[in-house]
């Protein structure tokens, strides 16, 4: 982990999240975690999102060549996901499991504090939701780090087997939180 913490930006950020301890065994054989109850549209936007970078260079080449076509798309784009933040947020509203933190985030993993002591190598299920985007993410991941700290423990996490569309929404979420950062701050100097 401590090699990724190099390879990957990482930001600060509050994330609701909740963990359930699971068996390697279980990890090996199934792509996204099944053990958390989860409606259909708590994965929506990520999936929304994970379209959008799939068929982003698709609208730009139509919008050289037909830039009214683009608008329109543009504006359905803009429809649908108005339609699934409204789902997900009425939905989010509904969880009393979700408990904020603070967590360090990379596209390898995350630290955060945490009342339990959990072993190294332990995998775990992931539910994570960003509030501000309304993104929602189910990943396994694995305990690389454990230190104890004021009545409860610093864990950092790799996350392990993640989709690349996972991977390629975290990066975008990164960098754009970057960008919010680096604004905030120009602000704030001037």
């Amino acid at each position: 982990m401590d090699q990724d913490r190099r390879q990957f930006y990482r930001i600060e950020h509050q994330v609701a999240i909740e963990y359930k301890l699971v068996p390697e065994a279980e990890v090996v054989d199934s792509a996204r975690p099944y053990q958390f109850d989860v409606s259909s549209h708590f994965l929506l936007l990520s999936e929304l999102q994970a379209m959008d970078t799939d068929t982003g260079h698709l609208l730009r080449k139509i919008g050289e060549k037909q830039p009214e076509v683009s608008a329109y798309l543009k504006l359905l784009d803009t429809k649908i996901n108005r339609i699934a933040r409204s789902l997900v947020s009425e939905e989010l509203k509904d969880t009393g499991s979700l408990r904020m933190h603070n967590i360090n985030l990379s596209e390898g993993g995350l630290s955060f504090d945490c009342d339990d002591n959990l072993p190294l190598g332990q995998y775990l299920a992931l539910k994570l939701v960003f509030p501000e985007s309304l993104l929602g993410l189910l990943l396994y991941a694995s305990v690389q780090r454990n230190e104890a700290i004021d009545g409860g423990y610093q864990i950092g996490i790799e996350f392990f087997k993640m989709p690349e569309s996972c991977r390629t929404l975290l990066a975008r979420f990164i960098l754009e939180a970057q960008a919010r950062e680096r604004q905030r701050q120009l602000n704030v100097d001037d």
